[in-house]
């Protein structure tokens, strides 16, 4: 009996007091890696992330990305000689013709289904009028996106020396373009059949991914994984940039320079799981919940007091160790807060920071705020007062003139 009792407090003890432990940083074959997640922006795992590499293929996310912003999808692109031409040897086609008419949506499968240089040439013809002008949108945009280790001199990720980025950019750079719906479906496809156009008459063009994390036969295949973009040139070794969500957390993993195919995905399984098995999401404060219960200046009795609640719901990717932390609240209200005031009119901001970084969402009004009738019904008062006295002062000032009057009439007969 004794044993037992022994035995049950050492568990408990250890349950009480030997912190938990992460998971073990894994161990990959690739140059660079990083792994960032879609709602905070958090790096959750990095190998020389910031190493200036050849991006190859990704760069075609980057293309996309300008493609979304600035086209329709049924907007039409004729394939220029030129697109064609300025593949260099050994690099990929899609087999699509001089003066082929097709749509901004149907280059664009092409261009994240696989790596299509010509696709590419196309698309940033139609965008930028030149592949010249297009590159300095790129490297414009990539600066937006929060980019510092990234130059671009081409659409498609030939290689070329001066084209280089990193981990962390590409991540940035996959981040931002999940946000668009239209490259998230896209890259999560398998397939993609490319019909008859007004050039090319056969149906015979069908288009198969290059992410193997998507496909399920694949002995690659990552049930979390629905995207984005695979890469290969000999310098730049093998790439993979990988959208993923797990426990409701998504997350953009990138892979540079690994050194066979398979191992690209391998590592990027690990980093992948690795960031999910150390993070979870935590909602630090709920929408609706009631912040604060302050006084408003000028109110009326009924509405005084007034809830201050939290508009949305605000959210974050911690670490499991950080999961059941309590987070107080750094409240500001808006400077000289007076009725009236509009239920759901935004009237603070509330601030909560878990590590290092800082989480800030509205406060609002919950119920309508009326001004007090009070300060109005003493105005009248005092009107009223004030237009009483002043007639009886004219009252009293006209009999006593009368008076006076009277007095100087008896005095003169006299």
């Amino acid at each position: 009996m004794k044993v037992r009792n022994i035995l049950i407090s050492f568990i408990l003890f250890s349950i009480i007091f030997i912190p938990t432990v992460n998971a073990k940083e894994p161990e990959i074959t690739a140059t660079s890696a990083a792994v960032i997640d879609c709602i905070d922006g958090k790096i959750l795992y990095s190998k020389n992330m910031d190493e200036k590499l050849y991006p190859a293929s990704l760069t075609n996310v980057l293309t996309a990305i300008l493609v979304v912003e600035n086209c329709n999808m049924q907007d039409t692109v004729t394939i220029s000689q030129s697109a064609i031409d300025n593949v260099q040897s050994g690099y990929l086609t899609a087999n699509i013709q001089s003066g082929e008419i097709l749509t901004v949506e149907q280059l664009l499968n092409l261009l994240l289904i696989s790596s299509y240089n010509d696709v590419a040439n196309a698309l940033a013809e139609h965008v930028g009028g030149t592949t010249e002008e297009f590159v300095e949108m790129m490297n414009k945009k990539a600066k937006e996106i929060g980019c510092t280790n990234s130059n671009f001199v081409n659409c498609n990720g030939t290689h070329d020396e001066n084209q280089y980025s990193t981990a962390h950019d590409m991540a940035l750079i996959g981040k931002y373009a999940m946000q668009y719906d239209e490259i998230k479906e896209i890259t999560g496809n398998i397939y993609y059949e490319l019909g008859a156009t007004n050039v090319y008459e056969k149906t015979d063009r069908l288009y198969q991914t290059t992410n193997e994390m998507i496909l399920s036969g694949s002995k690659n295949y990552y049930r979390y994984a629905s995207g984005i973009k695979t890469g290969f040139t000999t310098p730049a070794g093998y790439c993979v940039m990988i959208y993923s969500v797990k426990n409701d957390i998504p997350l953009v993993s990138v892979v540079m320079k690994s050194t066979t195919s398979d191992s690209r995905y391998e590592d990027s399984k690990k980093i992948l799981e690795y960031a999910y098995e150390n993070n979870t999401i935590k909602t630090i404060a709920k929408a609706g919940t009631n912040i604060q219960t302050i006084n408003i200046k000028n109110a009326s009795k009924d509405t005084k007091k007034l809830n201050v609640i939290l508009e949305n719901d605000v959210i974050a990717v911690v670490n499991v160790e950080n999961e059941e932390n309590t987070i107080e609240p750094q409240i500001q209200i808006n400077d000289k807060l007076k009725a009236p005031i509009e239920a759901g009119e935004v009237i603070g901001t509330v601030s909560y920071e878990i590590e290092g970084k800082t989480y800030t969402a509205n406060l609002i009004a919950e119920n309508k705020v009326e001004k007090s009738k009070v300060g109005i019904t003493f105005i009248f008062i005092f009107i009223g007062l004030v237009i009483i006295f002043g007639t009886l002062r004219t009252i009293g000032i006209y009999k006593r003139t009368k008076t006076l009057k009277k007095i100087r009439n008896i005095t003169k007969n006299k």
